[in-house]
């Protein structure tokens, strides 16, 4: 499978993550982003961040993480 970052994901496509950066893996596992989690993004902020939606929740993420998050498309 091809990995690109969450900057790059597209709109409403069903994603799998792939890999996070070690220094927000907690933070993000506690959000129910883990590797392997299935997740869409919903909507780009007007400052750069993502509106995803992961296990039923809405979860803002900001622009300097989105760069570190590698997402694959989901099969």
């Amino acid at each position: 499978m091809n990995a690109f970052t969450l900057a790059d994901a597209p709109l409403a496509t069903p994603l799998t993550l792939a890999e996070v950066p070690e220094a927000h893996a907690r933070h993000l596992s506690r959000l129910g982003l883990r590797p392997g989690a299935a997740f869409s993004v919903l909507r780009r902020s007007t400052g750069g961040g993502r509106i995803v939606s992961v296990a039923g929740s809405r979860v803002a993420l900001g622009r300097a993480l989105l760069r570190g998050v590698r997402v694959e498309a989901a099969q």
